[in-house]
């Protein structure tokens, strides 16, 4: 890895942030990997989050005696707010534990929007993605909206930012994996393609912009969604659920 993967990678995690929301801070919890700082939490939210699940040792105050909050009011937190360490991930791609099945791997070029990265992991954790691959200039890093809306499923899954996309991709090539770029301008549809055993990955462009033009140059193929071409393109976080059920679907017999 390079010395400004390096430099980026030190500089998240030492970034302590507010996390919010109960599925979250459940998920949080319960996973012994990550780092917790304190706990505000409501009567409410406090059997939800705990269960019978081990209190964790540190400071926890009564959300709904605080008279101020760590985050602003127009946080949606359902009684829940947790101060946390980034999550420790892979720095690389092929620090991910080998298995005897084929690998799935989501790539986002330059997708910056928590929401939406948020909405993509979870759809990648259903399924069964390894990884989702996005860049450090650009794209979104772990935060507290992109965490509240992956709703629990960040904890369970490799979230691996990059330097440079296309040398990613050029080394996932060598490695034996086939990659697919989402492309709505393709004739070519991601419903015809036949999945056989081999590692795949697929990258998605940022909206509006989409992929860039080299990152598509690196590709072995160009696909899209089937569906009225003659309509706006699809939300990002909604192309990735549909490709990644087209993939699961389309698996040789």
């Amino acid at each position: 890895m390079g010395t400004n993967n390096k430099r980026s990678k030190n500089i998240l995690a030492n970034s302590d942030y507010y996390m919010f929301g109960l599925h979250a801070v459940k998920a949080a919890i319960e996973n012994p990997n990550r780092k917790k700082h304190a706990l505000w939490i409501s009567q409410n939210a406090r059997a939800k989050v705990f269960n019978n699940h081990k209190i964790p040792k540190i400071p926890i105050f009564n959300l709904d005696k605080s008279k101020s909050l760590p985050i602003s009011d127009n946080k949606v937190h359902q009684g829940a707010i947790l101060k946390v360490s980034p999550l420790k991930q892979p720095g690389d791609i092929f620090e991910i534990q080998n298995t005897k099945q084929p690998k799935l791997v989501v790539i986002l070029d330059k997708v910056s929007d928590p929401q939406n990265v948020g909405a993509i992991i979870r759809s990648s954790l259903f399924f069964n993605c390894n990884a989702i691959i996005n860049t450090y200039n650009g794209g979104s890093s772990e935060n507290g909206s992109l965490v509240k809306a992956a709703s629990g499923a960040f904890e369970q899954i490799n979230y691996i930012q990059v330097a440079n996309i296309s040398q990613t991709i050029i080394r996932l090539k060598k490695s034996g994996f086939t990659v697919i770029a989402l492309d709505e301008n393709s004739t070519n549809k991601i419903s015809s393609f036949k999945k056989g055993n081999e590692d795949i990955a697929i990258v998605f462009g940022a909206e509006g912009k989409g992929i860039r033009r080299l990152t598509k140059e690196r590709c072995d193929f160009l696909l899209s969604i089937d569906g009225n071409h003659n309509f706006s393109s699809l939300n990002v976080s909604t192309a990735v659920g549909i490709t990644l059920f087209n993939i699961h679907s389309n698996k040789f017999s």
